[in-house]
């Protein structure tokens, strides 16, 4: 008797923990899915650690996200100051009208400033099915 009674609560752990081991299935596909869905491609040449281009470098993607919300569809140039060694950096992205396109451009620019992608660089790419942003250290047109 006492094994019959110990069988409910055993398949109702076999079936939480089934669960339990989908629901961390999904978020890792998921999170995979994520990753995949930006490619990018970095300039080889790094700036020396912690140098001010670096820092301007995360200004000038800031901006180029926008302050507003949503971020605002289409093209958008921008220069940002930096110092006597690199007066400026340049940028540029695109976003269409989707859903997802404003966290499309977030995790383009989170890619360009990933210490293990494009941080540091003295350019890079990164685009995705509905954007794209990218960064020079000289001026240039995309088109």
């Amino acid at each position: 008797m006492s094994s019959s009674s110990s069988s409910p609560s055993t398949a109702v752990l076999v079936v939480v923990t089934i669960i339990m081991s989908l629901i961390a299935i999904h978020s890792t596909s998921s999170a995979a899915a994520e990753e995949q869905e930006i490619s990018y491609l970095c300039n080889g040449v790094e700036f020396p650690g912690g140098s001010t281009p670096r820092v301007c470098v995360h200004r000038l993607l800031d901006n180029l996200l926008g302050w507003t919300d949503p971020v605002p569809v289409g093209e958008f140039y921008e220069s940002s100051n930096c110092d006597e060694d690199v007066r400026a950096v340049y940028g540029y992205r695109w976003r269409d009208d989707g859903e997802d396109a404003a966290a499309c451009l977030a995790t383009a620019k989170d890619v360009l400033q990933n210490k293990q992608r494009c941080a540091g660089h003295v350019g890079g790419r990164a685009w995705g099915v509905s954007c794209y942003m990218r960064f020079e250290i000289y001026p240039y047109h995309d088109k």
